[in-house]
Protein backbone atom coordinates (compact mmCIF):
# COMPACT_ATOMS: atom_id res chain seq x y z
CA UNK A 1 0.00 0.00 0.00
CA UNK A 2 1.31 3.49 -0.67
CA UNK A 3 2.74 5.48 1.67
CA UNK A 4 2.37 2.53 4.69
CA UNK A 5 4.89 2.87 7.27
CA UNK A 6 5.67 -0.71 8.51
CA UNK A 7 6.29 0.01 12.41
CA UNK A 8 7.59 -3.64 12.63
CA UNK A 9 10.49 -2.58 10.01
CA UNK A 10 13.91 -1.89 10.45
CA UNK A 11 14.96 -0.14 13.91
CA UNK A 12 11.46 0.18 15.26
CA UNK A 13 11.68 -3.37 16.06
CA UNK A 14 12.35 -4.06 19.69
CA UNK A 15 12.12 -6.10 23.09
CA UNK A 16 9.00 -8.90 23.33
CA UNK A 17 7.29 -9.50 26.51
CA UNK A 18 6.54 -13.52 27.71
CA UNK A 19 2.98 -12.35 26.98
CA UNK A 20 3.84 -11.24 23.39
CA UNK A 21 3.55 -7.58 24.74
CA UNK A 22 6.38 -4.92 22.31
CA UNK A 23 8.07 -2.04 24.01
CA UNK A 24 10.23 0.34 22.08
CA UNK A 25 7.84 0.99 19.18
CA UNK A 26 8.78 4.63 17.22
CA UNK A 27 5.95 5.71 16.41
CA UNK A 28 3.69 3.59 18.59
CA UNK A 29 4.13 5.16 22.37
CA UNK A 30 0.94 6.56 24.05
CA UNK A 31 -1.24 4.14 21.96
CA UNK A 32 -1.80 1.90 25.08
CA UNK A 33 -5.46 3.51 26.11
CA UNK A 34 -6.96 6.68 27.46
CA UNK A 35 -3.93 8.13 29.10
CA UNK A 36 -3.56 4.67 31.20
CA UNK A 37 -6.29 4.58 33.29
CA UNK A 38 -9.00 3.35 30.66
CA UNK A 39 -8.77 -0.26 31.67
CA UNK A 40 -11.09 0.66 35.17
CA UNK A 41 -13.71 1.49 32.15
CA UNK A 42 -13.27 -1.87 30.51
CA UNK A 43 -14.32 -5.63 31.18
CA UNK A 44 -12.25 -7.77 32.88
CA UNK A 45 -9.51 -9.96 30.77
CA UNK A 46 -11.15 -13.02 29.01
CA UNK A 47 -10.32 -16.35 31.05
CA UNK A 48 -8.02 -19.01 29.26
CA UNK A 49 -10.42 -21.12 27.14
CA UNK A 50 -13.26 -18.65 27.42
CA UNK A 51 -15.55 -18.44 23.99
CA UNK A 52 -15.85 -15.57 21.98
CA UNK A 53 -18.62 -13.43 22.98
CA UNK A 54 -20.66 -12.09 20.06
CA UNK A 55 -19.53 -9.44 18.56
CA UNK A 56 -22.11 -5.98 19.33
CA UNK A 57 -22.38 -3.51 16.54
CA UNK A 58 -23.29 -0.71 19.33
CA UNK A 59 -19.66 -1.43 20.71
CA UNK A 60 -18.16 -0.08 17.13
CA UNK A 61 -16.70 2.98 19.07
CA UNK A 62 -14.99 1.02 21.59
CA UNK A 63 -14.19 -2.58 20.09
CA UNK A 64 -13.66 -4.13 16.66
CA UNK A 65 -12.58 -7.58 15.46
CA UNK A 66 -10.64 -8.91 12.71
CA UNK A 67 -9.85 -13.44 11.83
CA UNK A 68 -7.87 -14.89 9.34
CA UNK A 69 -8.12 -18.90 8.88
CA UNK A 70 -4.75 -20.18 9.44
CA UNK A 71 -2.86 -22.72 7.49
CA UNK A 72 -4.08 -26.06 10.03
CA UNK A 73 -7.75 -25.18 9.46
CA UNK A 74 -7.76 -23.32 12.93
CA UNK A 75 -9.23 -19.98 12.68
CA UNK A 76 -7.05 -17.07 14.76
CA UNK A 77 -9.74 -14.23 15.80
CA UNK A 78 -8.45 -10.82 17.70
CA UNK A 79 -10.53 -8.79 19.19
CA UNK A 80 -9.61 -5.80 19.78
CA UNK A 81 -10.85 -2.77 22.81
CA UNK A 82 -9.98 0.24 22.12
CA UNK A 83 -10.80 2.25 25.27
CA UNK A 84 -8.36 -0.27 27.26
CA UNK A 85 -5.95 0.03 24.58
CA UNK A 86 -6.05 -4.32 24.65
CA UNK A 87 -6.20 -7.12 22.24
CA UNK A 88 -7.37 -10.88 22.68
CA UNK A 89 -6.46 -13.49 20.77
CA UNK A 90 -9.09 -16.48 20.26
CA UNK A 91 -8.65 -19.81 18.52
CA UNK A 92 -11.57 -21.46 16.73
CA UNK A 93 -13.71 -19.08 19.37
CA UNK A 94 -11.73 -20.25 22.89
CA UNK A 95 -9.41 -17.31 24.20
CA UNK A 96 -6.18 -17.77 24.04
CA UNK A 97 -4.23 -14.54 25.38
CA UNK A 98 -5.29 -11.11 25.97
CA UNK A 99 -2.13 -7.98 26.13
CA UNK A 100 -2.12 -4.52 26.03
CA UNK A 101 -0.92 -3.21 22.20
CA UNK A 102 1.41 -3.04 20.31
CA UNK A 103 1.68 -6.90 20.26
CA UNK A 104 2.65 -10.14 18.36
CA UNK A 105 1.10 -13.08 19.61
CA UNK A 106 2.86 -16.26 18.69
CA UNK A 107 1.06 -18.91 16.58
CA UNK A 108 3.87 -21.64 16.66
CA UNK A 109 5.95 -20.43 14.07
CA UNK A 110 3.91 -17.83 13.03
CA UNK A 111 2.85 -14.72 14.72
CA UNK A 112 -0.32 -12.16 13.98
CA UNK A 113 1.10 -8.11 14.96
CA UNK A 114 -1.80 -5.97 16.39
CA UNK A 115 -1.16 -2.22 16.82
CA UNK A 116 -3.69 0.67 16.82
CA UNK A 117 -4.18 4.31 16.97
CA UNK A 118 -6.98 6.32 18.81
CA UNK A 119 -8.33 6.07 15.32
CA UNK A 120 -8.66 2.70 14.35
CA UNK A 121 -6.03 0.00 13.76
CA UNK A 122 -2.54 0.63 12.11
CA UNK A 123 -1.71 -3.27 12.21
CA UNK A 124 -3.72 -6.30 11.97
CA UNK A 125 -1.36 -8.92 9.83
CA UNK A 126 -0.24 -12.38 9.80
CA UNK A 127 3.20 -13.16 9.49
CA UNK A 128 4.22 -16.39 8.32
CA UNK A 129 7.12 -18.34 9.22
CA UNK A 130 8.90 -17.06 5.41
CA UNK A 131 8.27 -13.21 5.83
CA UNK A 132 4.91 -13.21 3.95
CA UNK A 133 2.36 -10.74 5.36
CA UNK A 134 -1.68 -11.34 5.32
CA UNK A 135 -4.18 -8.51 6.84
CA UNK A 136 -6.83 -9.91 9.28
CA UNK A 137 -10.48 -9.80 7.54
CA UNK A 138 -12.71 -7.72 9.00
CA UNK A 139 -15.41 -9.51 11.42
CA UNK A 140 -19.07 -8.94 9.82
CA UNK A 141 -20.65 -5.87 11.74
CA UNK A 142 -16.92 -3.86 12.46
CA UNK A 143 -16.52 -0.35 11.18
CA UNK A 144 -14.19 -1.83 9.11
CA UNK A 145 -16.11 -4.02 7.40
CA UNK A 146 -19.16 -1.59 6.80
CA UNK A 147 -16.59 0.71 5.55
CA UNK A 148 -15.66 -2.15 3.14
CA UNK A 149 -18.85 -3.46 2.24
CA UNK A 150 -19.52 0.60 1.45
CA UNK A 151 -16.63 0.73 -1.02
CA UNK A 152 -18.01 -2.68 -3.09
CA UNK A 153 -21.04 -1.54 -3.28
CA UNK A 154 -20.83 2.16 -4.12
CA UNK A 155 -16.83 2.51 -5.21
CA UNK A 156 -17.38 5.99 -6.63
CA UNK A 157 -18.28 7.17 -2.97
CA UNK A 158 -15.28 5.11 -1.18
CA UNK A 159 -12.49 6.73 -3.80
CA UNK A 160 -14.48 9.89 -2.71
CA UNK A 161 -14.55 9.83 0.89
CA UNK A 162 -10.74 8.44 0.84
CA UNK A 163 -9.81 11.71 -1.38
CA UNK A 164 -11.48 14.02 0.74
CA UNK A 165 -9.80 12.93 3.86
CA UNK A 166 -6.41 13.48 2.30
CA UNK A 167 -7.32 17.03 1.36
CA UNK A 168 -8.66 17.55 4.29
CA UNK A 169 -5.60 16.72 6.37
CA UNK A 170 -3.66 18.15 3.67
CA UNK A 171 -5.28 21.71 4.18
CA UNK A 172 -4.81 20.97 7.99
CA UNK A 173 -1.17 20.27 7.91
CA UNK A 174 -0.87 23.76 5.63
CA UNK A 175 -3.58 25.87 7.99
CA UNK A 176 -2.46 24.11 11.62
CA UNK A 177 1.29 23.32 11.34
CA UNK A 178 2.71 27.16 11.40
CA UNK A 179 0.29 28.16 14.16
CA UNK A 180 1.43 25.01 16.03
CA UNK A 181 5.02 25.92 15.38
CA UNK A 182 4.01 29.64 16.33
CA UNK A 183 2.89 27.97 20.15
CA UNK A 184 6.08 25.89 20.55
CA UNK A 185 8.55 28.80 19.87
CA UNK A 186 6.79 31.33 22.34
CA UNK A 187 7.89 28.52 25.13
CA UNK A 188 10.45 29.82 27.39
CA UNK A 189 12.47 27.03 26.89
CA UNK A 190 12.62 27.69 23.25
CA UNK A 191 12.36 31.77 23.44
CA UNK A 192 15.01 32.27 25.94
CA UNK A 193 17.33 31.04 23.37
CA UNK A 194 16.04 31.95 19.79
CA UNK A 195 13.44 34.04 18.33
CA UNK A 196 10.03 33.09 18.02
CA UNK A 197 8.47 32.39 15.51
CA UNK A 198 5.47 34.22 13.82
CA UNK A 199 2.86 32.23 12.15
CA UNK A 200 1.16 33.96 8.76
CA UNK A 201 -1.89 32.06 9.86
CA UNK A 202 -3.83 33.14 12.26
CA UNK A 203 -7.25 31.81 12.41
CA UNK A 204 -10.33 31.78 15.38
CA UNK A 205 -10.46 29.57 18.15
CA UNK A 206 -13.56 28.28 16.08
CA UNK A 207 -12.12 27.83 13.04
CA UNK A 208 -9.31 25.74 14.37
CA UNK A 209 -11.36 23.36 16.19
CA UNK A 210 -13.62 23.26 13.09
CA UNK A 211 -10.45 22.05 11.83
CA UNK A 212 -9.28 19.66 14.61
CA UNK A 213 -12.84 18.02 14.36
CA UNK A 214 -12.80 17.22 10.08
CA UNK A 215 -9.10 16.00 11.12
CA UNK A 216 -10.75 13.65 13.55
CA UNK A 217 -12.58 12.22 11.15
CA UNK A 218 -10.43 12.42 8.06
CA UNK A 219 -8.31 9.92 10.62
CA UNK A 220 -10.97 8.21 11.45
CA UNK A 221 -11.32 7.25 7.44
CA UNK A 222 -8.39 6.77 6.68
CA UNK A 223 -7.96 4.20 9.91
CA UNK A 224 -10.95 2.20 8.63
CA UNK A 225 -9.33 1.80 5.02
CA UNK A 226 -5.92 0.99 6.43
CA UNK A 227 -4.51 4.09 4.85
CA UNK A 228 -1.02 5.26 6.71
CA UNK A 229 1.22 7.97 6.03
CA UNK A 230 4.55 9.49 8.20
CA UNK A 231 3.28 12.83 7.56
CA UNK A 232 -0.01 12.91 6.24
CA UNK A 233 -1.24 11.29 9.47
CA UNK A 234 0.86 13.18 11.82
CA UNK A 235 -1.72 15.69 13.17
CA UNK A 236 -4.52 13.21 14.07
CA UNK A 237 -1.36 11.15 15.81
CA UNK A 238 -0.72 13.93 17.54
CA UNK A 239 -4.37 15.04 18.47
CA UNK A 240 -4.16 11.66 19.76
CA UNK A 241 -1.70 12.10 22.03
Amino acid sequence: MSGWHDPWNGAARKRHHDDGRIEGFDGLEGLDGLDGDAGAWSTPDPEPGAPLPPFRPSLSLQRTRFAIDLPDASTATVDVDHLSGRASLYRDDRHVRTSDMPVRFPLGPDGIEVAASRYGMQRIHLISADGSQRRLDPAPGTPEHRRAQLSRRHPGVGRALAASAVIVLTVNLILLAPQLLELVTHLPLWADRFIPFVSPVALPTWANTALTITAGLAGTERALTFRHHRLLDAETEGIGS
